[in-house]
């Protein structure tokens, strides 16, 4: 049986998750950020990508730092300068991190990956895996990142061509190039966790299949496959918050200090009445907030199937001992309805009575083993479902889900009522 598996792995080089990804991979490997990276590609390529990204980081850097030299005569607040250095660094010091991040985790991919097609083929004896959602999102995804990278960087480049070319500054060309590469690297990370939610929807559906009067051997066998599969899904998560711990982190900080900057930008601008660059600054604050809402909503989508396994599992243990009192009622009952039938002494002997009480008693005795086998597997399921808690953290310091969400807004508004409360117009500083 081995032997077969190894011979089908070797006829088929990739996996459905691979291939169902390949298209944001190579954007995302051609671009130079995060981990993903097509199956077969040069290492010394891969390399040579990643030295070009980090030289285009270092021309963005310099490029910030002139142009940051010649802001303070438009802008003369204090508050904003220091609003502006640390957007800035946060943002050039998370751009640097994709574009190294695969050189700490070059082997995750291709494990992670491995990962998928083991559970892939498990997942396919009880239940067959479409991923054409994923495949709809993904092509979704590569639309924005077109639309906000390089079409983006055309429509500005020509708009201000022929209305103000004074208003061309190369850091502002350059941050198109940062936003697809956030956006790119955002992505990859959300598509992967919504194949992960895939996954854990189709246990649930395993598990409301699951039906007592399919035996208790087969429900038994399909309940250790279910905590199988559990278990590879587990150890999937655990693998996603080790590669993506430290992008979580940076991508949520940026996306914070990125929205509370911009949105403090486009008041002083109203206060001020410079309407210069208001347009592109809420386009920018709403691409990073929605890159976050992105992200916090598909890890909830995920828990919200976690918690279904559990509510399916309760269900069939419900439904499995309504079922047992309802057979256990009509045995009574028909023992206690049915008559007495002579007994043919001629025909039956002590020894046969014995012998056929015996086998009535090993009969019941194999029903109870078999009952207790599901129940004990059941039990175990419920107490793995208990201490594997499933969850996507930034570096273990917080959560992702819409709870953070919810945070993330209150914190914002608060930032801005100081923000505000703390700035004067250039009209009443004088």
């Amino acid at each position: 049986m081995e032997e077969e598996i190894n011979v089908q792995m070797e006829n088929n080089p990739s996996s459905t998750a691979e291939r169902t990804l390949r298209p944001i991979t190579y954007i995302s490997w051609l671009l130079g950020v995060g981990i993903a990276r097509p199956k077969g590609s040069p290492k010394w390529l891969t390399i040579f990508i990643r030295v070009l990204h980090f030289a285009v980081c270092t021309v963005f850097v310099a490029y910030s730092a002139m142009d940051f030299a010649n802001f303070g005569k438009e802008f003369t607040s204090k508050l904003f300068e220091i609003m502006y250095c640390m957007n800035e660094t946060v943002c050039h010091l998370a751009a640097y991190y994709y574009v190294c991040h695969i050189m700490r985790h070059y082997d995750k991919w291709p494990e992670l990956m491995r990962m998928f097609e083991s559970l892939d083929r498990n997942i396919s004896r009880e239940f067959t895996m479409k991923d054409r959602c994923v495949k709809i999102r993904q092509i979704f995804a590569i639309i924005i990142v077109s639309l906000f990278g390089p079409v983006s960087l055309i429509v500005h480049v020509l708009y201000y061509y022929f209305t103000n070319f004074d208003q061309i500054y190369a850091s502002d060309l350059l941050l198109y190039y940062t936003i697809a590469q956030t956006l790119v690297n955002s992505f990859v990370f959300d598509i992967v966790v919504y194949m992960i939610c895939q996954r854990f929807r189709a246990i649930n559906v395993i598990i409301a299949r699951l039906d007592e009067r399919l035996g208790t051997y087969w429900t038994t066998l399909k309940i250790r496959r279910i905590r199988r599969l559990y278990n590879e899904i587990c150890s999937m998560v655990m693998t996603m918050n080790d590669i993506y711990g430290v992008d979580l982190l940076l991508c949520s900080t940026n996306a914070f200090i990125m929205v509370v900057a911009k949105l403090f930008r486009i008041y002083m601008s109203a206060a001020e009445h410079k309407n210069s660059f208001i347009f592109l600054n809420n386009v920018i604050w709403l691409i990073y907030g929605c890159q976050f809402v992105m992200m916090c909503w598909v890890c909830t989508l995920t828990h919200r199937e976690i918690n279904k396994i559990g509510l399916h599992i309760s269900e069939f243990v419900l439904n499995t001992q309504h079922t047992t009192k309802f057979n256990k009622l009509a045995f009574f009952r028909n023992f206690r309805n049915k008559e007495p039938e002579p007994l043919d002494i001629c025909n039956y002997t002590r020894d046969n009575n014995a012998m056929l009480n015996g086998f009535g008693m090993e009969s019941l005795l194999r029903t109870n083993i078999e009952r207790d086998c599901v129940r004990n597997e059941i039990n175990d399921f419920s107490l793995q479902l208990q201490h594997h808690r499933i969850m996507f953290t930034a570096c273990d310091f917080f959560e992702i889900d819409n709870s953070l969400l919810t945070r993330f807004i209150s914190v914002i508004t608060t930032y801005l009522i100081i923000l505000v409360q703390f700035y004067k117009p250039d009209s009443f500083q004088a």
